[in-house]
């Protein structure tokens, strides 16, 4: 099981070094994608809100306490320098660094998250597995920075906002949106199968598990993707390919309420190399 208090310990024991996501994203066996909605629907905020808001709120009790000078601080907490870290101080806590040096101390603090997240009851949900050949999304390209407070919406406006929309939902009925994971981002394709357009990526034969889906609130979404992974990999002989994205299937025309819309995970059997 996906335990998320050992990933708020991990970030809270390595808060004043430079926190690999992805990493952590690899240990709880997800695709970046899937761990920052995941982690957004748990704690009520996006992990890089959280990892910016606690090395904000640890710093403001150092110098509150005087441990440090501005400097050094900014330096502690990954700033490239003391005016930077000022700025993003104010613009949280309301105060600059150095009024709390002067004592003032009506500063702000995101409290570490603590409560450990146990799924319980079975999960009652309708999936079918299928095999598919190697393909290619290609269409509209994008990257979601990890500071999105929701992963890949931003990309999905550029989209809509684009030339290629227009042509991309004449040409099909469908359109699929692949999230590959990046270093710090996540690279996000819109588009069709096929090689039409030069920004593609290319998906390798595989075995994939699809979900059919009649909504798309994100708190709805959010909850959905947890308790797959959380039981339905739980509950079978399969998990998940983290070497292949995910892919989203959506219809073309989504001006209709409910419309059905698909999650395609890659898997693999259970100790398979």
């Amino acid at each position: 099981m996906y335990c998320f208090k050992d990933i708020i310990d991990e970030v809270e024991n390595n808060i004043t070094s430079e926190i690999d996501v992805k990493e952590l994203a690899k240990k709880a066996n997800m695709s970046i994608y899937e761990f920052r909605r995941i982690f957004t629907f748990v704690a009520g905020i996006s992990i890089g809100e959280y990892i910016r808001k606690r090395k904000l709120s640890l710093s403001a009790l150092e110098l509150y306490e005087k441990k440090n000078n501005v400097t050094e601080i900014s330096r502690k907490y990954g700033y490239d320098s003391p005016s930077s870290f000022s700025r993003a101080f104010k613009e949280f806590h309301g105060i600059s660094p150095k009024e709390v040096l002067d004592g003032n101390n009506q500063f702000k603090l995101l409290t570490k998250i603590s409560s450990e997240i146990i799924t319980t009851g079975g999960m009652d949900v309708s999936y079918s597995i299928f095999k598919k050949d190697k393909f290619s999304v290609s269409g509209f390209f994008a990257h979601s920075d990890m500071t999105d407070t929701e992963c890949c919406e931003d990309v999905w406006d550029k989209f809509y906002k684009s030339s290629l929309s227009e042509k991309i939902c004449k040409k099909s009925d469908k359109i699929y949106a692949v999230y590959e994971n990046g270093v710090d981002y996540v690279n996000c394709y819109l588009g069709i199968t096929g090689d039409d357009y030069s920004d593609k990526i290319c998906l390798p034969a595989s075995e994939w598990v699809s979900f059919k889906l009649n909504r798309t609130e994100d708190t709805y979404v959010n909850e959905f993707y947890r308790n797959i992974l959380n039981q339905w990999f739980s509950s079978v002989g399969y998990e998940k390919n983290i070497d292949i994205p995910n892919v989203e299937v959506f219809p073309s025309d989504m001006s209709e309420d409910n419309f059905e819309w698909e999650i395609w995970i890659p898997i693999k059997r259970r100790n398979e190399k």
